[in-house]
């Protein structure tokens, strides 16, 4: 195994500054089944090697009307809390937690748990099933419209419209489909993992190596080596060639295929957003929040068109704030806290991984972003003393984890084809080439990124007894 950086785990990576821990990607871990289906199937088991702990309420919502709604951990709490906060909306969120529920089931063996074939998948016999109930997948629809049609008072459709940026998309663009993503933090719970979510990637980095893997890093791939149309290995920019019987791609797949195996290539369209992060140890305070909170802006819609057409986030943008040090005192020492706050980002980072010196709309500007967003958290009556902060933008996600512009998830699902249209974990093109990660089917996401490794490496072993 080849990494690039000075240690294993790509977007899910930690930094440590003023004796606080930052996790860099993912905050939140849904769908733990998908963790113990993993340790299973090589022989060991979740307990013994993780924790994962509750978040208790799973996400604190603030509005600048000065309103705020903590939602329970707990689905069947959901729905009365909602009550409680917004009336007439809690039957509502009661059904339409149901009806994601039911297209969650209908289609997790076929959009998530399997190989996918595109639109032939729904053909092949077991799931032809899933026909009768096409019309269920609404994918006509899109997110913001079924929840504006759903619940009556527009905070409760801003609050899962968010759900829809859990894989970069816009909820004005993207398929009513994505219901089945509020369902999986709702109805599966929202957890946390003990000493911080990279310690995923430490323990997977330890299994791995206890079982035969090399790992090398600060080692980047240049090219991967094609003969006769079959993956040979890879080449490092070093100048080592290493051959490989099959090569299995973590990276970006568009990068893989315009910068490693030399494809020409037409620009993306559909790019999921970016972000910037603001990664910062604050004097500890009371500032009314919980582990996650949002910071909801009062422009939704046009918060999501400037991702389209912008440069950088809009002043006034919805803002993500976790504090994992509210739960671990393992993260933060007892006098601080480590806050990860994150903004939605246009897709504008570095197009070239391998060209730091390219230009960028991010070049010169971070400091002066930063700011706005601390402006904007303190009309929430938010104000921390901050005593460090790291600022990551898109141009940190392109070279650090070779993903196009800083895209987080590759293509985004701002159609009712994304699904279709994802990448597959066999190479279409190349014999022995094998994309896995959160651009690859099925998707972003810690579950989606691990099922996405597993099923490659299912096929991987059956090509291998063939």
């Amino acid at each position: 195994m080849f990494e690039q950086g000075e240690q294993t785990g790509g977007k899910m990576n930690r930094i440590e500054f003023d004796s606080c821990v930052f996790d860099t990607g993912p905050t939140l871990i849904t769908m733990p089944f998908v963790l113990e289906n993993y340790f299973s199937s090589i022989g060991l088991t979740l307990a013994d090697n993780l924790t994962l702990c509750k978040v208790e309420p799973a996400c604190h919502y603030r509005w600048s009307d000065g309103s705020s709604l903590d939602l329970p951990f707990e689905m069947d709490d959901v729905a009365r809390a909602i009550e409680d906060f917004a009336p007439g909306n809690g039957a509502p969120v009661s059904r339409y937690l149901e009806q994601a529920r039911e297209l969650y089931d209908l289609t997790k063996d076929v959009f998530i748990f399997s190989p996918f074939r595109g639109f032939r998948e729904f053909w092949s016999l077991k799931n032809v099933r899933m026909l009768p109930h096409l019309h269920r997948l609404r994918f006509m629809s899109s997110l913001h419209s079924v929840h504006s049609k759903t619940f009556s008072d527009p905070r409760i459709v801003q609050l899962f419209d968010r759900f829809a940026t859990y894989n970069g998309s816009s909820p004005y663009l993207a398929p009513a489909t994505l219901m089945v993503i509020p369902w999986v933090e709702i109805g599966l719970g929202a957890w946390y993992v003990k000493g911080g979510i990279y310690t995923i990637a430490e323990v997977f980095t330890r299994v791995a190596q206890e079982n035969g893997v090399r790992i090398h890093l600060r080692s980047r791939v240049e090219s991967i080596n094609v003969e006769r149309g079959t993956a040979c290995g890879v080449t490092l920019t070093d100048g080592s060639i290493i051959a490989a019987d099959h090569v299995v791609s973590n990276a970006d797949v568009f990068v893989t295929r315009r910068h490693l195996l030399g494809v020409e290539l037409d620009e993306p369209t559909n790019l999921s957003s970016s972000g910037l992060v603001m990664l910062m140890s604050v004097e500890k305070a009371d500032h009314g929040l919980a582990q996650h909170n949002v910071l909801f802006s009062d422009d939704y819609p046009g918060e999501f068109a400037a991702l389209a057409t912008e440069d950088r986030p809009r002043k006034n943008a919805s803002i993500y704030i976790s504090r994992s040090s509210h739960a671990d005192v393992t993260q933060a020492p007892s006098d601080r806290e480590n806050w990860f706050v994150l903004v939605n980002a246009p897709p504008k980072g570095k197009s070239n991984v391998h060209d730091q010196d390219q230009i960028s709309s991010w070049d010169g500007h971070a400091e002066t972003q930063a700011q706005l967003v601390l402006e904007q958290m303190s009309s929430f009556g938010v104000r921390p003393v901050v005593r460090q902060m790291m600022i990551r933008t898109p141009d940190t996600m392109a070279s650090e984890w070779s993903s196009y512009k800083g895209a987080l998830y590759g293509s985004s699902s701002n159609s009712m084809f994304s699904a279709f249209l994802r990448p597959r974990q066999r190479s279409s093109d190349v014999a022995n080439l094998w994309y896995v990660g959160g651009s690859a089917h099925p998707g972003g996401g810690v579950p989606l990124v691990i099922t996405s490794g597993m099923i490659a490496a299912d096929l991987i072993l059956s090509s291998l007894s063939t």
